[in-house]
Parts: structure tokens; sequence; C-alpha cells
């Protein structure tokens, strides 16, 4: 919990801070890709390395590193990241503990049923009491913000340009990410019988995809109509993973693998750089952080849904 906590409060910081200071569309394109890009490449270093530490020392060396890494970094942010100057309040505003309890609960319960549901099965009583609480602790939450006078999360956010769309597609980004990431390294050790390290090294060209295809698609992306770009970011994406379902055996990696991670992870880039620009360049002034927050909440969502299918 301590350490998604941290992640919740980073990504939609980051995103938010994106947006302040790249104004412009084409630096803010190119930006979106460059810390989307980070994201791709620390998930791929996180399965190699994870797969060193694990066939060569412990698993708990996984997260003694990621501890080790994250102090120095915590602490440089401090002195590197630019201050943001908040605009004086005409009141204090007050914390929305209804609306944060609310959210954090039933998004809690429902990643626990639809985790539960996919290893356990979905008529297992546990499962569906817990998912019901989850819907009615969601549905809770937006009647609350819309009672509240300091709303963690105003309603009229559904209302800006195409954002209620773009949360729903974003499930998709991440979904593909992680689930791909996973399921081939299921693959690669399951049904091709190789070890820890060597499954992970056979990911390594998903990361090298995103070090090479960010800049581009963050210089090009604002040439094209961002509907082009989402559209095709899906299509992308839904070929790669076709080329992953047909590589039954180990002499499909090049022909089918690598090329499917190769599309996929320009498609998953396509469309997130043109998804996270669309829907931040809607958000109104002093509202990016919440935005931010609500769409990574979506992205987590997909992956949630997908890793638990």
């Amino acid at each position: 919990m301590i350490y998604v906590s941290g992640a919740a409060m980073n990504v939609p910081s980051a995103m938010a801070l994106i947006s302040m200071y790249f104004p412009d569309p084409d630096q803010r394109s190119r930006a979106f890709a460059i810390y989307g890009a980070s994201g791709a490449v620390g998930n791929v270093l996180g399965v190699v390395i994870g797969g060193v530490l694990t066939a060569r020392a412990s698993w708990r060396w996984v997260y003694y590193l990621l501890a080790i890494a994250m102090s120095p970094l915590a602490i440089a942010s401090w002195y590197i990241l630019p201050v943001h100057q908040t605009p004086p309040s005409t009141g204090r505003k007050s914390i929305d503990w209804p609306g944060v309890f609310s959210l954090t609960a039933g998004l809690t319960l429902f990643v626990f049923a639809v985790t539960e549901g996919s290893a356990g099965g979905w008529k297992s009583a546990r499962v569906i009491v817990t998912l019901v609480l989850s819907v009615v602790l969601l549905a809770s939450f937006l009647v609350i913000e819309r009672i509240v006078k300091d709303p963690a999360f105003p309603t009229r956010t559904w209302s800006n340009k195409n954002f209620t769309p773009l949360f729903f597609y974003a499930w998709s980004i991440y979904w593909f990410i992680f689930v791909t990431e996973m399921q081939l390294v299921e693959i690669f050790s399951t049904l091709w019988h190789e070890s820890a390290l060597s499954s992970a090294v056979r990911c390594v060209p998903m990361g090298l995809t995103a070090i090479i295809v960010s800049p581009l698609v963050g210089a090009y992306a604002p040439r094209f109509s961002r509907r082009l770009l989402l559209m095709s970011g899906e299509i992308m994406s839904a070929v790669g993973v076709i080329l992953f379902a047909l590589a039954d055996t180990r002499d499909k990696y090049w022909s089918h693998v690598v090329p499917g991670m190769i599309v996929g992870m320009i498609g998953l880039f396509l469309s997130y750089v043109a998804c996270t620009t669309v829907v931040m360049e809607g958000a109104r002034p002093g509202e990016e952080g919440v935005v931010g927050a609500v769409m990574n909440t979506a992205y987590q969502i997909g992956a949630t849904i997908g890793l638990a299918g």
C-alpha cells in the first residue's frame, strides 16, 4: 500500500508539471512521449534486472535495489524539479475525507474482487459481495463529490472536452504493456522452458523500441490528427497481440514475437501520447493534477483487469 501510494502521488504530479511547463502543444507531445518512454523502459529494465537478481542473488534484492535507487532520486527531486507557485486561494480548502475514503476503499475492493475472481472463480460469495461493495462505494463517491464543498474530484471534470471517452480508452493502454510483458515472461518460462534471466532478456526489444520510438512519436505526432493517432495506436497494438498469439513455438520468436513487440510498442506510444495530451489540454487551469490522477487511475484499472484476465 505504501509503494502504491507513492506512485499515486508521483504520476499525477508529473503529468501536471508537464502540462504546466510545456504549454506549447508540440513541446507537450514530446514531453509526454519521453515521459511515457521512461515508464516503458523502466518496466522492461525491471523485468531484466529482476530476472538477474532472482537468478544470481535473491528475489528480496529486487526490492532492496528499488529502495536504494529511489532514495537519492527522492532527495534530488526536491532540488531539481521546478517550484510551482500555487496562486493564492480565496479560502482554505478542506480535505475531502469522505470522498478519499469511498474512492480508495471502492478501488481497493474492486481490485481485490477482480483478482480473486480470476484466480478462484466468480461464483464465490466473497468475490460477489466484494464486487457489489466496490460498486456501492464508487457510486457513493460520485454522490459525495456533488455534495461536499471542496471535492477531491470535481464532477464537472467529466464534462471536459473528450475526457469521458478517453478515460475508458485509457484502460487499453496499460492493459497492453502490463499484460503483454507478464504473459510473454510466462510463455517464455513455462512453455518454452527458459530460465528467469533468459525470459527477461527476451523482453529487451520492447525497451529498445520504446527508446527509439518515443522521440519520433513526440516529434511527429503533432503533425497528425489526434483521432488518427488514437485509432492507429489501437490497431497496431491489436496487430502486436495477434502476432503474440500465433507464436506457439520457440522458433517463432524472431518471426512473430519481436515484430509484435515493435508494432505493439509503436501503437502503445501513439495511443499514450495522443490520449494523455488531449486529456491534459482539456483540463481547467489548476485542475491538471486532478485530471492526471484520474487518468492514472484509468491506466491502472486497465492493467488490473488485463492481469486478472
